[in-house]
């Protein structure tokens, strides 16, 4: 039994040397100090650190990393230069097989200890092969500051830009394409954001890249609508970088961390571009999600695919169905697919990928996942294979209650959050259901970030 320690025993801005014995879902180093366990940023497995506490709870407290006293075996020279100030890949200076050994850990932590299944098997990590240069949407943040414009990337734990020239998990392209959008700023006079005065004209730039066709989408997100020179300036970067299909313009007007707004305007070229994953065409358009590694997708639709055991009887709804990634590939062998998307412009995608590829057997519904289910649900159909794909928040409790209503033979459920599936995962173990794989998958290498595909098939 663990003793906890008085928090009188530990004080903010005491210093303390620790050893650092395992990782946190969220990237910190964990240590322990009187029976207190203590989070401490950049620091991994093995290292001995001193630092300086910052904050005390009743069960765990955090402390500021001031110096590495004994240095782990599985720390590494970072790839990137500025490493040490960017909040991008925190995970740069831990080798990459120690990377995914802590992910593998994470998924099963959180089956152990928020499903409390003890007797779920996870398999190994899928490892991203490139682990570089596999980020092929990229989101820059435009900052303005008194010495000029920033276009770079928050530094860690604040809201203020450094100037990056080249980030080594984006693709050449997009380092290419910020460094452009920097220097031709400052030449067409256009400001950067001010978070603070709420003023300045480009907030962001994103960036989409098709690994396969080489195609590449800007979006400039903007303060406000009307920007003199701003359709130029559009034309003037894809006469420079002949690989851009289309440049769009989005408005955001709002006090808000959201970085898209709602209003898309097409400034130059065409408002989506194309990708081929596995022999099938994607339309993808500039508000649409589409996953950021596509070196992995192969292995993600695989993994689906093996945990679906789809059979050509089989009736499939793919929920959160976005452009259509997944519907389409369970199309290649199920007897008929309907995705839920509540993405009207995500939907128009997945129609149009549906005709681009020729398929028969699929129908897109724009609804809210819930509402899908029940409307199909009305209208007498029990499907075979429910394929869930939900945001980071998981599935509310509403949408797990009609799926165990409905009680598909089997489940697929997709998760970028090991926390809130295995929420998730306790609620239909719970509703008659049994896992039979749990797949990890790295689409975020040098991030603690992990994604999961996990098979459910209903209990006899």
């Amino acid at each position: 039994m663990t003793v906890e320690a008085p928090i009188s025993m530990i004080a903010v801005g005491e210093e303390l040397e620790l050893d650092i014995y395992a990782l946190a879902y969220g990237g910190e180093g964990i240590a322990r100090y009187k029976g207190l366990i203590i989070f401490v940023a950049n620091a991994f497995p093995g290292d001995r650190v001193r630092i300086r506490v910052q904050q005390v709870k009743k069960r765990f407290g955090r402390g500021e990393l001031l110096e590495i006293c004994h240095q782990s075996k599985e720390r590494v020279a970072p790839i990137c230069q500025q490493a040490e100030e960017c909040g991008g890949c925190s995970w740069q200076q831990l080798d990459y097989p120690a990377q995914l050994q802590a992910k593998l850990s994470f998924v099963e932590n959180a089956f152990q200890h928020i499903a409390h299944l003890k007797q779920v098997r996870v398999q190994p990590v899928v490892k991203s092969s490139p682990h570089l240069g596999y980020r092929h949407k990229i989101q820059v943040p435009i900052q303005q500051t008194a010495e000029g414009i920033r276009a770079g990337f928050f530094q860690r734990q604040t809201h203020e830009v450094i100037d990056v020239d080249t980030c080594p998990v984006q693709p050449a392209v997009g380092n290419h394409l910020f460094r452009l959008v920097r220097e031709r700023m400052t030449v067409y006079g256009f400001s950067g954001y001010d978070e603070k005065q709420q003023a300045g004209q480009i907030r962001h730039l994103i960036i989409r890249v098709g690994l396969h066709t080489r195609e590449v989408m800007v979006i400039l997100v903007t303060r406000c609508k009307d920007i003199p020179r701003l359709d130029a300036f559009a034309q003037d970067l894809q006469k420079t970088i002949p690989e851009i299909v289309g440049v769009v313009q989005n408005i955001n007007e709002r006090s808000t961390n959201v970085i898209l707004g709602e209003d898309f305007r097409v400034l130059t070229g065409r408002n989506f571009y194309y990708e081929e994953i596995s022999g099938i065409r994607y339309r993808i358009s500039a508000g649409s999600f589409f996953q950021i590694n596509p070196f992995q997708m192969p292995h993600m639709a695989e993994a689906v695919l093996r945990a679906a055991a789809i059979n050509a009887n089989d009736t499939v709804v793919d929920l959160y169905c976005g452009v259509g990634f997944l519907s389409l590939e369970c199309a290649r062998h199920a007897r008929r697919v309907f995705g839920i998307e509540s993405v009207p412009g995500a939907i128009e995608d997945a129609q149009a990928n549906k005709h681009l590829n020729h398929f028969s057997n699929v129908e897109f519904l724009a609804e809210d996942a819930g509402c899908g289910m029940k409307l199909l649900a009305e209208k007498g159909l029990h499907p075979d294979l429910v394929v869930l794909d939900p945001p980071r928040k998981g599935c509310a409790d509403a949408l797990l209650e009609k799926i165990l209503e409905v009680k598909p033979e089997k489940i697929v459920y997709v998760s970028c959050n090991p926390i809130t599936l295995a929420r998730d995962a306790a609620r239909l173990t719970s509703g008659g259901y049994r896992i039979r794989q749990v797949q990890p998958i790295d689409l975020f290498p040098h991030t603690y970030h992990i994604e999961s595909v996990v098979g459910f098939i209903r209990k006899k």
